[in-house]
């Protein structure tokens, strides 16, 4: 079985704890807004204007910048396990 789909999700519950935990403390560290746009710094206009389509522009600025880290880390660990199922069934 492929780690990948194992140990996404699990990083993705962590971050999830603790950003949980900082919120519910109201600590202002870097788990409290941990974006994918944080990670990228400068270049999330960049990322985000890459295909001149509006919809596309729309989802790409809601995974970036509106979506918190965790909820990346659970949504592409998923999609990976659901890959490695398909695969492992052939």
């Amino acid at each position: 079985m492929d780690p990948i789909g194992n140990l996404v999700p699990a990083g993705g519950v962590f971050v999830w704890v603790f950003s949980g935990i900082s919120y519910f403390m109201n600590v202002e560290n870097i788990w409290k807004d941990l974006t994918l746009s944080r990670f990228l710094g400068e270049y999330t206009d960049s990322v985000v204007y890459a295909v001149p389509w509006q919809p596309v522009e729309v989802f790409l600025y809601f995974f970036v910048v509106d979506l918190p880290f965790y909820g990346v880390l659970l949504g592409l660990g998923t999609l990976f396990l659901a890959i490695n199922m398909v695969i492992n069934v052939r």
